[in-house]
């Protein structure tokens, strides 16, 4: 029974054939060539996932069903749109989220204003985001930051 997988620098395009390999835990695809997250929600026990280093722009519904999925490297790909961080929301094990990483690089996403204070507010079960522990007090500071840019932005499209 296959648990853990490493198929790193690969040049790998597309994530295929792992839909039998049910019981894995630990899968690591970084460094390869890969432009879309696909083929592997069957992986229900899949607590790891590493694909940090590839040409990923939207994540999309491609981690819907992986419902262990504790620990999240995908820095160093394409992704900068906030709204690629909701679909993460789906995922009610991931502690662990890392868009930047000292080793990989970072995304786009990582230079956009409040960038962490956006994925602090949308994915409140984080214990670590990028290279940071997360505290508390952290959590606390995105959600009221969150909630009074919220406010100012409406108060604004109802003044106009």
């Amino acid at each position: 029974m296959l648990r853990q997988l490493f198929l790193s620098s690969n040049k790998i395009r597309r994530i295929r054939c792992l839909d039998k390999c049910i019981y894995l835990e630990k899968l690591w695809l970084d460094d390869n060539r890969i432009e879309q997250i696909d083929g592997i929600q069957n992986l229900t026990h899949l607590n790891e996932l590493n694909l940090a280093k590839n040409f990923i722009e939207t994540i999309g519904i491609g981690l819907d069903g992986l419902v262990a999925l504790r620990e999240l490297n995908i820095s160093a790909n394409r992704i900068g749109n906030f709204k690629e961080v909701l679909n993460l929301n789906r995922l009610p094990s991931l502690v662990i989220c890392t868009f930047s990483d000292p080793h990989y690089g970072e995304n786009p996403i990582c230079s956009l204003c409040n960038y962490q204070t956006y994925v602090l507010f949308h994915l409140p079960r984080l214990i670590r985001l990028d290279t940071m522990i997360v505290s508390e007090e952290s959590k606390a500071f995105a959600d009221t930051t969150f909630m009074k840019k919220r406010m100012y932005y409406n108060m604004r499209i109802k003044t106009i």
